[in-house]
């Protein structure tokens, strides 16, 4: 599988790794979750991944897809055609997740660091955007451009990356605790987004 995957060159250094991890985890039991938090050698890793997690559920990701029909009415899509346009946004996030696989030559860092400041960037534009919507009649479609460029932006580096970190942070040993807590945070985040947006708003 791993010839067919990376290729007849490629493979035995995959091969090799998997290996001595194999060898370096002889007879080692699988970790319980709250023997992560106690364990100080994967202290910066789980830090890592608790934040990694709370950022892409609190980006604002899902407040997008919350007011994405509201921003194609204002654009002046008819409603029977909004679900569609609406439908285009899944597409972009997908389309970025198959680009994504590409475009790890880049680094993992740049992609995510990259992809925060691109949707900070599509944010500010939109709320000037949605603001000023009035003025000009070409400014309601600058906000339908913001929100699938937005989506893009997350899929490119938060969206795509941030949940195969926990696999390439961890050893097999500690990776099912820290995929449990890395879910468990996820959920946490977006259960809060889901009852103090409306708030918000």
């Amino acid at each position: 599988a791993l010839k067919r995957f990376h290729g007849s060159s490629e493979y035995r250094r995959e091969m090799e790794d998997i290996q001595r991890e194999c060898f370096a985890l002889a007879g080692e039991k699988p970790k319980k979750p709250w023997q992560l938090f106690t364990d100080r050698g994967v202290r910066w890793q789980l830090i890592t991944v608790i934040v990694m997690t709370m950022g892409q559920q609190l980006s604002g990701i899902n407040a997008i897809y919350f007011y994405a029909t509201y921003v194609f009415e204002q654009a002046g899509i008819l409603a029977e055609k909004i679900p569609y346009v609406t439908l285009g946004t899944g597409v972009c996030e997908c389309l970025t997740a198959l680009s994504c696989v590409r475009s790890n030559y880049v680094g993992r860092r740049y992609l995510i660091i990259g992809g925060y400041l691109l949707m900070t960037l599509w944010c500010t534009v939109l709320t000037f955007s949605l603001t000023y919507q009035e003025l000009y009649s070409w400014v309601p479609y600058m906000s339908m451009m913001c929100v699938f460029a937005f989506i893009l932006s997350f899929g490119l580096g938060p969206g795509g990356i941030t949940n195969t970190l926990t696999a390439e942070l961890f050893v097999q040993s500690s990776r099912p605790a820290a995929y449990m807590i890395a879910g468990t945070v996820s959920w946490i985040s977006f259960f809060t987004v889901g009852m103090l947006f409306p708030f918000i708003v």
